[in-house]
């Protein structure tokens, strides 16, 4: 629809909103479905380099000079930085097991603390309870006392000695009270304890079980390179030529020459879905951008609106909206087909990148977004001279 007062004017934008929403929630399964493809690409990549690297491994007197030559040439590198390397990992996993060390000697330290706290706080307990008993039958006695001066006309013959008793009474009470709240105290420093002591326990527990783990994968690692020192040179050293290049020479072993060529494809796949997360990547920040804009616009043509009903003596505005403004924003149904094509974006996600970035070279440019809201802006400047 299009618009011709402020009335239809704010629903035109709230109805472009709309279209905004529908296709950002579309284009972001998309992008989920994208993500899910790229993350799957890249073990690919990494197992058919692993594959193609095993096959050159095992192979390597076969292979093509053309290939065999430069991997044997990297060979003296490999070895300095293999040496390298294992040194670095024996210091890493020695660090490790001492900090290991030093979490297992905190804990035990935690521990013993909290079984030296526990005796201790236990007899301040046992003292306190028996102490709050005694104070409890001192106030009790002189409760009984009072009341058995104060029997009959005792309250006019005994006055004086049921105040000395009421004194004695509130002294008992206010000690009683004070015990009580020192045992409370007591009772509740244990359960502090006890809860910081278990929660302590349990980061260190977790502090530990993470340093093991990484103390077995370096040790996995190290384990590696001293059992076959020259075997993870070589190996290393393969795997670097593999990952290097970009196309691959026949390398005179059919295995290989058919391990490369699954790498070379599941690297298109790769950089397809890699397009297609960077397409997402600025077509939603673009929607995005245009749905604020609309927001904030929207809200300026409400305050118009607003002043129009407020006095009565202003004219309706009549508006005229600019063909280029309504031409700019067929674009949200123009897209929508494409967007509601999940399964096709998703396979193909190269082919989906090029249909965003033509839209957004021939409509969504910062100059034409730029322009539309020029044109709005203006269009609502020029309406309200018609109250001049």
């Amino acid at each position: 629809m299009a618009f011709h007062d402020l009335a239809t004017m704010i629903a035109y934008f709230v109805e472009q909103q709309e279209k905004i929403k529908r296709l950002t929630a579309e284009i972001d399964e998309i992008n989920q479905g994208i993500t899910t493809e790229l993350v799957e690409a890249q073990d690919h990549v990494e197992t058919a380099v692993a594959n193609a690297g095993s096959v050159a491994d095992q192979r390597l007197a076969d292979l093509d000079p053309s290939i065999r030559e430069p991997i044997e040439a990297q060979l003296p590198a490999m070895r300095e930085a293999k040496t390298a390397r294992k040194a670095e990992l024996e210091q890493q996993i020695g660090d490790l097991e001492k900090a290991r060390g030093e979490i297992e000697q905190q804990d035990a330290h935690e521990m013993a603390q909290l079984a030296q706290d526990n005796p201790n706080l236990n007899e301040r307990e046992e003292i306190l309870k028996r102490k709050v008993a005694e104070a409890e039958a001192a106030v009790a006695q002189v409760e009984t006392q009072l009341q058995q001066a104060g029997a009959g006309l005792g309250w006019l013959f005994s006055a004086g000695r049921i105040t000395k008793l009421r004194k004695q009474h509130q002294a008992a009470a206010t000690a009683l009270y004070g015990l009580r709240e020192r045992l409370s105290e007591v009772r509740n420093t244990w359960v502090q304890h006890r809860t910081n002591a278990q929660q302590q326990d349990q980061r260190l527990q977790q502090a530990w079980r993470l340093r093991t783990a990484e103390i077995a994968k370096l040790t996995q690692e190290l384990d590696g390179l001293s059992s076959d020192f020259e075997g993870a040179c070589r190996h290393a050293a393969i795997e670097a030529w593999v990952r290097a290049q970009e196309t691959y020479p026949s390398s005179g072993v059919a295995e290989l020459d058919q391990a490369l060529e699954q790498l070379v494809a599941w690297r298109g796949r790769l950089a397809d879905c890699e397009s297609g997360v960077v397409a997402v990547s600025e077509i939603m920040g673009l929607l995005k951008g245009v749905s604020e804009g609309l927001a904030r616009m929207q809200t300026s043509i409400e305050s118009v609106k607003q002043e129009q009903d407020m006095h009565s003596e202003l004219s309706t505005l009549r508006i005229e909206p600019p063909a280029a403004f309504l031409q700019f924003h067929e674009i949200w149904d123009a897209l929508l087909p494409t967007v509601q094509d999940e399964k096709r974006s998703i396979a193909h996600p190269k082919a989906f990148a090029d249909i965003i970035h033509q839209v957004i070279g021939a409509n969504l440019s910062n100059e034409n977004i730029e322009a539309m809201f020029n044109l709005a802006g203006d269009t609502l400047a020029e309406a309200t001279k018609q109250w001049d």
